[in-house]
């Protein structure tokens, strides 16, 4: 290891002077060699020491007899249970309040009246032609009535018993000119003497009288309370058995 350190010293002294560098041998010392001492080994023979033997010591184990405490018996303490009588209280009654009941008279709304709307349906001409008559003596109707139509002129005529007994006839027709009337009057106007009517109408009216329903008033019975009978309860001393005899060791 010296040996490279020198070199790389040297080598870097010449590296710096630029000087080539000078050799030397190493001194080399041979080594001494001294032969080992050798010893012969001493030997001892063992000591045998017989071993000594105690004999074991035995002890006779002690018994004792177990001690035995008969128990004591505690008697049961017996507390008699204490009663308390249950408290009653008397119900409260209180009796019903009448309202008397509040009549409102009915309520009358007018119904409300839509006139029925009617659609007028048009149908073609067609011709046509009819005629009645209708006498009645207790009614005093006496009229008839004729119509014809060629489908472009209408003619027609009716009549007609007034009140005052004379006769109406009405001849007519209608074209594409419009309506035309012929009006004719028979016999004589008649108009029969006033007589006044028998008729008296009643001019008091009394109103309808209302009676309010009589309400009698519900009779109430108290409903009778029986107090519960009591009755103590029964009680049984419990009986005691002793325990079996414990047996001697």
């Amino acid at each position: 290891m010296k040996f490279f350190v020198l070199v790389a010293l040297f080598a870097f002294a010449a590296a710096d002077s630029y000087k080539a560098a000078e050799y030397k041998a190493p001194m080399y010392d041979s080594p001494k060699y001294e032969a080992p001492k050798y010893e012969s080994p001493k030997y001892e023979t063992p000591k045998y020491e017989t071993p000594k033997y105690e004999a074991p010591k035995y002890e006779t184990p002690k018994y004792e007899a177990p001690k035995y405490e008969a128990p004591k018996y505690v008697a049961p303490k017996y507390e008699a249970p204490k009663y308390e009588a249950p408290k009653y209280e008397t119900p409260k009654y209180e009796a019903p309040k009448y309202v008397a009941p509040k009549y409102e008279a009915p309520k009358y709304e007018t119904p409300k009246y839509e006139a029925p709307k009617y659609e007028e349906v048009t149908y073609a001409a067609q011709p046509y032609s009819f005629g009645y008559e209708v006498q009645d003596k207790e009614s005093y109707t006496d009229f008839e009535h004729t119509e014809k139509s060629d489908y472009n002129v209408v003619t027609g005529s009716y009549r007609v018993v007034l009140p005052d007994s004379r006769v109406q006839i009405v001849t007519y027709k209608a074209d594409a000119n419009g309506y035309t009337a012929d009006v004719k009057y028979e016999g004589e106007a008649k108009y029969p003497e006033y007589v006044e009517s028998q008729y008296k109408s009643s001019s008091s009216y009394a109103a309808p009288a209302y009676k309010a329903p009589e309400y009698k008033k519900p009779a109430y019975t108290a409903p009778a309370y029986t107090a519960p009978a009591y009755q103590a309860p029964a009680y049984q001393a419990p009986a005691y058995q002793a325990p079996a005899a414990y047996p001697n060791y």
